[in-house]
């Protein structure tokens, strides 16, 4: 059997762009300010691991994460646009001694368990 490739029109292709980045509505480094993280390291390791979160789990980066630069009085620095699903998991992901990311998880347990009954 042959497989053959589908031509996607330049036109159809920048409007599946344009419709992916309307989902992309939070930054990450509100997330940052919303879960009190201590350091740029945290928010990076969140990221990081909110994506693996999400490649393990099928879903697509594309829609979801969307790296985004800004000028700063430190030089050119770079932000996360994010879906709201994006958004969630980084407040989760972020360091588990970090007193609000305990909060928010115990929550999350607890409301889990409470539906489960």
């Amino acid at each position: 059997m042959a497989v053959i490739g589908t031509i996607i029109s330049p036109v159809v292709g920048e409007f599946a762009e344009k419709l992916a980045h309307l989902s992309l509505v939070r930054y990450a480094s509100e997330a940052a300010g919303e879960m009190g993280f201590g350091s740029v390291e945290e928010l990076h390791h969140s990221v990081k691991r909110a994506m693996e979160i999400c490649l393990s789990a099928g879903i697509l980066l594309k829609g979801n994460f969307q790296r985004v630069y800004s000028c700063s009085d430190q030089g050119i620095v770079y932000d996360w646009k994010l879906s709201l699903l994006a958004y969630k998991l980084v407040c989760l992901c972020g360091y588990s001694c970090n007193p609000q990311v305990a909060a928010l998880t115990i929550e999350l347990v607890r409301k889990q368990h409470i539906s489960k009954l």
